[in-house]
């Protein structure tokens, strides 16, 4: 009797074991091929500049034009937080500012990723997963500006038009353009274009702005690199989701390519 019991058992688990491993075995290769994915994104936000046509110059160029022209009211609109502050509005940029912190953001994308990966929601994952990639990425380009440019922060008291470039050993040259609001508007972009519904994507933008906003308040930059911000990453993060959506479906051959050709091998690298 007892062998019987045995054989039932094995009868039944064995399966459920061999689903399981199944089922780990999927997940694994899912992240895996969602990090190959991110590799590619970072190599077409980081290639881009050889592949601009006339339009993403006139985009950057935009972008600069429109940063100077800003650059015109920081010291009114530096004058105007000044003007308006209490302890109210202190307590509203101590909230709003949580939404433009990459710690909390990418903590929440790992973390309904993972719910994504668990229930088999490939919306749920894929949204995670390009709020983390975009925030990334656009954090890592506004980075590179940021120590390019060295501009000093207005706590510093130096004025707007002060920039020590690669002043590294201090954030207190890290004011172009704003990190919280890079991290903001590329979140509430991947969010407004994943959800598709116009009041979602008003209020999207307008919690990122109130980020930007917040950034201002608290003296940690001028009205000119939150408008830089904000510009930057909805351009990179609209042209890494553009980028997503059109390789879905598509081969995913991507990687070191070698082609043979008529005066020999040709070497490439497919983002």
């Amino acid at each position: 009797m007892r062998l019987h019991r045995v054989v039932l058992f094995l009868l039944l688990a064995v399966p459920s074991i061999s689903s399981s491993q199944s089922d780990t075995v999927s997940l694994a290769r899912t992240v895996g091929q969602d990090g190959l994915t991110f590799l590619h994104a970072a190599g077409h936000v980081f290639s881009a500049p050889v592949r601009w046509d006339e339009s993403d110059w006139l985009n950057a160029g935009g972008t600069a034009a429109i940063t100077g022209m800003a650059a015109l009211l920081d010291d009114e609109v530096l004058d105007l937080m000044d003007r308006n502050r209490n302890s109210l509005n202190d307590g509203l940029e101590k909230v709003v500012v949580r939404y433009g912190e990459v710690g909390t953001i990418l903590v929440f994308a790992g973390g309904f990723y993972a719910a994504g990966l668990l229930v088999r929601n490939t919306w749920l994952r894929e949204t995670s997963f390009l709020v983390g990639t975009s925030v990334l990425l656009s954090t890592a380009v506004s980075t590179i500006i940021k120590i390019v440019s060295g501009r000093a922060r207005p706590y510093m008291g130096l004025g707007n038009h002060w920039f020590e470039p690669f002043t590294v050993s201090t954030e207190d040259f890290f004011s172009l353009p704003s990190g919280h609001t890079v991290t903001a508007f590329s979140t509430s972009t991947v969010l407004a274009r994943q959800i598709g519904n116009p009041w979602a994507t008003v209020g999207l933008y307008a919690l990122a702005t109130a980020t930007a906003v917040s950034r201002t308040y608290s003296r940690n930059h001028w009205f000119s690199d939150i408008v830089c911000g904000g510009i930057l990453s909805t351009l990179i993060t609209n042209s890494i989701v553009s980028w997503y959506e059109g390789r879905q479906g598509k081969s995913q051959d991507f990687g070191l390519r070698l082609e043979p050709g008529p005066r020999g091998i040709t070497v490439s690298y497919v983002f």
